[in-house]
């Protein structure tokens, strides 16, 4: 059987996407390298990191972004983990975040009436957009074709029609621009213009984007594919209590995945592709043989599926900010859960191996690790 190609899905969830980092890290020491990265927001900015450099360069360069944007650019020690991330999440709203986003002044802030012309966001994110210049090569990215490089997918979402769209390399050259239309979540950010039409961060519409990948053409019909699927949300936890609570948890269920819907997705196909295959066993040869009959029972040759789920943990104490937590101390913390998680569930997990189920043409896996850092196998809990 042909190599697995190895796709990676990022979901988005701004400092949040440390997680990933350290996710790719395990990763690449299992020798595991993306042939196609698909993200939203945050997950598009590592997915171009990843895709858009060099093997041997991409963990210096992820490592290059993240340390650009930590601040406090260092931490003081364990004792004072706590202020720096009070302080963090503070100079986020007041100052930015360097080689992010910066605020506007407040009298180009459109309001209620824009005199300026200035975009409608209360950040701006040039800053952004040279730190993907410089730490990006766009001209890397590759297309299907596994030879060529690794293929990049970010999903956004065009403001006018409000529909969900993904720039794809496979489909056209990418740059810094696409990148950042995937992550423009307003009103924080302004809309990013790219052929003359308005787009909006993916998040809005679809912050985990396996649906893309579930729903495009496979790259080959023999060859196995192993999918790893990195949230950074939860879509489980408990009924607030308080007003903070509550804002927590409505950001969780926001953007958290919606697995279930996937997993349903999966099962429909495979049981429309059985029933191609069952059906082609009692055509004729002549009606087998016409084209338009051949191009059908195409469609039931399927390749294995692995889909390995990997939920982020939540630390204590956590907020509705936790999101423009770019501390330094809770960066290094979210990388190295990655790190952990992943090899974890690499060691357990059936990602190598086959057959595939036959109820959903596909192996799932799904695991989060809980706070005492115990990765616990939610495989067989009912999706979401």
């Amino acid at each position: 059987m042909a190599r697995p190609m190895n796709i990676l899905v990022l979901q988005g969830g701004g400092a949040l996407g440390a997680y990933q980092a350290g996710v790719y890290q395990a990763l690449s020491e299992a020798d595991i390298e993306p042939d196609w990265v698909v993200g939203t927001s945050i997950g598009a900015i590592n997915g171009a990191l990843i895709a858009g450099n060099r093997r041997r360069d991409v963990l210096a360069r992820l490592e290059a972004f993240w340390t650009r944007v930590a601040q406090p650019s260092s931490s003081r020690g364990v004792a004072l983990e706590h202020y720096e991330t009070e302080l963090a999440k503070f100079l986020a709203l007041t100052t930015g975040v360097p080689g992010f986003f910066r605020p506007r002044p407040a009298w180009e802030i459109p309001l209620t009436h824009n005199w300026w012309g200035t975009p409608p966001s209360f950040y701006d994110v040039t800053p952004l957009e040279r730190t993907l210049e410089a730490l990006v090569d766009f001209e890397r990215l590759g297309t299907r074709n596994l030879q060529d490089g690794k293929r990049l997918s970010v999903g956004a979402v065009n403001i006018s029609r409000g529909a969900m769209r993904y720039f794809d390399s496979h489909d056209e050259p990418l740059s810094a621009r696409h990148v950042m239309a995937s992550g423009a979540l307003p009103p924080a950010f302004p809309p990013v213009w790219i052929d003359g039409e308005a787009y909006w961060d993916g998040g809005l519409c679809s912050n985990t984007p396996i649906d893309y990948v579930l729903e495009s053409e496979r790259p080959g019909s023999d060859m196995p594919i192993n999918c790893y699927v990195i949230d950074l949300w939860s879509p489980r936890g408990p009924v607030p209590e308080t007003i903070s609570d509550a804002m927590h948890r409505e950001k969780d269920i926001q953007y958290a995945t919606r697995a279930g819907h996937n997993l349903h997705f999966l099962k429909e196909i495979n049981r429309l592709r059985e029933a191609l295959r069952k059906l082609g066993k009692h055509l004729p040869d002549a009606v087998r043989d016409d084209d338009d009959v051949a191009a059908l029972l195409e469609l039931a040759r399927q390749s294995p599926v692995n889909i390995v789920r990997l939920l982020a943990p939540a630390r204590e104490a956590e907020t509705a900010q936790k999101d423009i937590d770019f501390s330094y101390s809770t960066i290094m913390e979210r990388w190295r859960a990655g790190y952990h998680d992943m090899k974890g569930a690499l060691a357990i997990c059936p990602c190598r191996r086959d057959p595939v189920s036959d109820e959903i043409g596909a192996n799932v896996c799904s695991y989060r690790s809980n706070l005492d850092g115990h990765l616990e196998d939610l495989t067989d809990v009912p999706f979401e």
